[in-house]
């Protein structure tokens, strides 16, 4: 949407000219606008085309790996406590939730649909992080994948959830990782255009 402003000037002395102001282009703001700058612990989570206003619960880890909401949680996610949070300048904000055999958890509807291109977004009250995917990838269920690990890196986040053949209770064959980063304040600054008539 493009506003248009414009403002008549005080005629100067002895003279028939006026001039118009435009402000060309402005986006109006949208919900990615205006992102934390320091670092909050989400309460909530928007997933584009899987669910608004999922749980975002805050977990201590298992060792080195994060903890994973109770098995009855099915359409919780859980964010690495002890980790990165958004809006931290630095460092991976690791999210995981479940996936079941018969496909009504929070996972199986990220995988049939979360993609690169679509947004998460964190919240807690007024504070919210917007990131972008950038990376889908799906990885053996057996390996561990570094750039999982690697928490000292740019802001992103990566969220994992188990995927692939199931071959037992809590046992997959794959699992499934989105990467992402913050999508920035992308308003348009207004543009003074000028004209003069006679």
């Amino acid at each position: 949407m493009t506003l248009i402003a414009a403002a008549l000037l005080p005629e100067e002395a002895g003279a028939r000219h006026f001039q118009t102001a435009q402000l060309a282009k402005v986006q109006i703001p949208g919900p990615c606008d205006g992102g934390a700058t320091t670092p909050f612990t989400p309460t909530t989570a928007d997933i584009d085309d899987v669910g608004e206003g999922l749980p975002v619960q805050p977990l201590a880890r298992d060792g080195e790996v994060p903890g994973v909401p109770p098995v009855n949680a099915t359409h919780t996610v859980a964010v690495d406590a002890p980790g990165p949070q958004p809006g931290s300048k630095r460092g991976l904000v690791r999210l995981n939730a479940h996936t079941w055999p018969n496909g009504a958890a929070l996972g199986n509807a990220m995988l049939a649909r979360f993609d690169v291109g679509d947004v998460l977004v964190l919240r807690n009250g007024d504070q919210k992080v917007c990131y972008r995917v950038t990376e889908r990838v799906e990885v053996d269920g057996d390996s561990t994948y570094d750039p999982f690990y690697a928490l000292d890196g740019p802001s992103e986040f990566a969220f994992i959830v188990c995927s692939g053949e199931r071959r037992g209770p809590g046992d997959w064959a794959k699992r499934t990782i989105w990467f992402g980063a913050p999508i920035g304040d992308v308003r348009a600054k207004p543009t003074l255009v000028k004209t003069s008539t006679s």
